[in-house]
């Protein structure tokens, strides 16, 4: 209720508006009519390529034109539908055997048909082997031709072939032999390589074929005292019997050694049948290379079990007093004392069990 000066008051009221977000936007121009979807379903389907003959797809559309059938109709039509196989008849189990190819005439201008080769290929381990390895019959060994060597005013000399299979010795060597057979025809003798003739030929008296080793027992100076030891033992290790020259116990030992190599040479020395091999550094460089004993073994020294054991009457020194003097080198003749004749300047005599 109110008076007639009373104004009306519009009252506005908010009406509830969704968001825009909240709006399914879509395009309407983009919506198609399902007959016209219909229609561009059908022009598809028309030009899709089929599989199916014409005369069936004929059938089915007379089928579908004239309405519905029943089962056994429409069994019978797919049973008339199906393709008949018509079976191939099978070949013959004993074909007529194919006539053998014939070379064409000689006049004929059709050349003649190749025969088919032979496959090269195997089909099991056994045929691999036997087609990889030769056989017994076949193999083929190298044979040496006869080699000719012809030098002015002489004549051809020519070596026989060795037999083949096996190997042979090196003085079956084909060059070996034809060079002895040239010096057997030149009327020279076969030279032989001596391993002995590198050493310079010094012989000392009575060794041109022993060997001759010059030592020492005074062991004042140390170093030539074990050289001499260390050489000695190697000689005994290969069971060469040498004769030992102490350089310390006689005067005449010493000259020859200086006569030999000269002034201001030590012990110890060794000689191999008049050849001069070398110090204690030489021989045992040899024995550690091995050479020692091959050079023994060629100059074929005397070599004796038990070499190098202490003798009864010396104990190795190869000397011994003096049986006339005693080791005083004088002896009593009349009323007069004379220097000993037997002994040397020591003493000493050569022990008689030794030599």
């Amino acid at each position: 209720m109110g008076c007639a000066s009373s104004k009306p008051i519009e009252v506005a009221v908010d009406v509830y508006r969704p968001p825009p977000s909240s709006f399914a936007v879509f395009d309407i121009n983009a919506i198609q009519e399902p007959w016209l979807m219909a229609d561009d379903a059908h022009e598809e389907h028309k030009e899709k390529p089929t599989h199916v003959p014409v005369a069936i797809l004929d059938k089915l559309n007379k089928l579908e034109s004239d309405g519905p059938r029943s089962w056994e109709e429409v069994s019978k039509a797919l049973e008339d539908l199906k393709p008949k196989l018509t079976n191939p008849a099978p070949p013959p189990r004993n074909p007529a055997p194919t006539p053998p190819l014939q070379p064409p005439a000689q006049n004929s201008p059709t050349p003649a048909v190749e025969k088919p080769r032979k496959s090269p290929s195997f089909h099991t381990l056994a045929e691999l082997e036997a087609k990889i390895s030769p056989k017994p019959s076949e193999v083929t060994r190298t044979e040496f031709k006869k080699t000719e060597r012809v030098k002015p005013d002489s004549k051809v000399v020519s070596v026989p072939p060795p037999e083949s299979g096996g190997y042979k010795p090196l003085r079956e060597n084909i060059f070996i032999v034809r060079d002895k057979l040239e010096r057997e025809k030149e009327g020279k003798a076969p030279v032989k390589w001596d391993p002995l003739s590198d050493y310079p030929e010094k012989c000392p008296p009575g060794g041109s074929d022993s060997v001759v080793l010059y030592t020492t027992s005074l062991g004042g100076v140390r170093r030539t005292y074990e050289d001499s030891n260390r050489v000695r033992a190697i000689l005994e290790t290969h069971r060469v019997v040498f004769d030992e020259r102490d350089v310390s116990l006689h005067g005449g030992f010493r000259s020859e050694l200086r006569e030999l190599l000269g002034e201001g040479v030590v012990v110890p020395r060794l000689f191999v049948k008049g050849r001069y091999v070398g110090g204690a550094e030489e021989v045992v460089g040899l024995n550690e290379t091995g050479r020692l004993g091959r050079l023994m073994s060629w100059a074929r020294v005397e070599r004796r079990e038990g070499v190098g054991k202490a003798c009864e009457g010396c104990g190795g020194a190869r000397f011994v007093p003096c049986l006339d003097c005693g080791g005083s080198c004088k002896v009593v003749v009349g009323d007069a004392r004379e220097r000993c004749p037997e002994c040397n300047e020591n003493g000493l005599v050569l022990c008689p069990i030794c030599h």
